[in-house]
């Protein structure tokens, strides 16, 4: 907590005084994710998985039979593969190949930063080298990259989102709350993101871009995730058209990975032929 409060007292005085520093350093924080060890419920998963690597380098795990349908899972901020592990078992048993990745600067994937573009980026470098793409899983940030690539053309029949943010602009001001960025610094931070990546920060705009998207949608969302609001899934469902919102309650932002409801919801979205599915492990 002690940390936190120096955090969010030194950003706010340079904000005021020297802003440019600021934005800079949180920009920095930002973009520069922690390597977390996987826990021990996603061990299982891990065990049984086939460590793969993608052509530009990105690293991923694969379940399942060769020449069955693809479904492709992509974790959030400080996540990693193994973190579908709950997903795994129900969704072999419907007949399909799963494939987690480990996003850039995630698991075993290289490099340092990372953000919802270089995410998306990551996504149309690995689609193409997939056979049988039946449909692609995103967790927050991931659910962000998706909904993003899919803007920028990415197609697959199927999409599911999982506590996804609906803006690049929203989730830079909770951001820049969190650090301490006094609000006349957050239009210096949005530029500040906007340079650096030489995307616009209104580009990444889910509810805006809804309306064109063609994939069948399932945007699940907890009505109590403290990290991500659940009125930008609520937005974003309104805007796709024939999306489907699936609300849960008491889960918050993490446990919708592991809830036995939910992973059979999206199992039943993604196999609808199969009516019934072995519980979740």
């Amino acid at each position: 907590m002690a940390s936190l409060i120096a955090l969010q007292t030194y950003h706010t005085l340079t904000g005021l005084f020297a802003p440019q520093l600021a934005v800079r350093s949180a920009r920095r924080i930002l973009m520069r994710p922690r390597r977390l060890p996987a826990r021990d419920w996603e061990q299982p998963a891990i065990d049984s998985a086939q460590r793969i690597h993608f052509r530009f380098g990105l690293s991923g795990l694969r379940w399942g039979k060769p020449g069955d349908p693809v479904v492709l899972m992509l974790h959030g901020w400080e996540g990693r593969a193994s973190q579908f592990g709950r997903f795994i078992a129900p969704l072999l048993a419907a007949g399909r190949q799963v494939i987690a990745l480990d996003g850039p600067a995630h698991g075993q994937s290289p490099g340092e930063e990372a953000n919802p573009i270089v995410f998306a980026y990551a996504l149309m470098e690995v689609v193409p080298e997939l056979d049988r793409l039946e449909a692609i899983v995103g967790h927050s940030m991931g659910a962000g990259a998706l909904v993003y690539a899919l803007s920028l053309g990415l197609s697959v029949d199927r999409v599911v989102l999982l506590g996804g943010p609906s803006s690049l602009r929203g989730v830079l001001n909770r951001f820049a709350d969190f650090v301490g960025l006094p609000g006349p610094a957050h239009a210096r931070f949005f530029r500040e993101v906007e340079d650096y990546t030489g995307v616009p920060v209104d580009d990444l705009d889910g509810v805006r871009a809804a309306p064109r998207l063609k994939p069948a949608a399932l945007i699940v969302h907890d009505r109590d995730d403290e990290m991500v609001p659940y009125g930008d899934s609520a937005a974003l469902a309104a805007s796709w058209p024939g999306a489907e919102l699936y609300s849960t309650s008491r889960l918050g932002h993490w446990r919708i990975l592991t809830d036995e409801r939910v992973v059979q919801r999206v199992v039943s979205f993604i196999a609808p032929e199969r009516q019934q599915l072995p519980r979740a492990a």
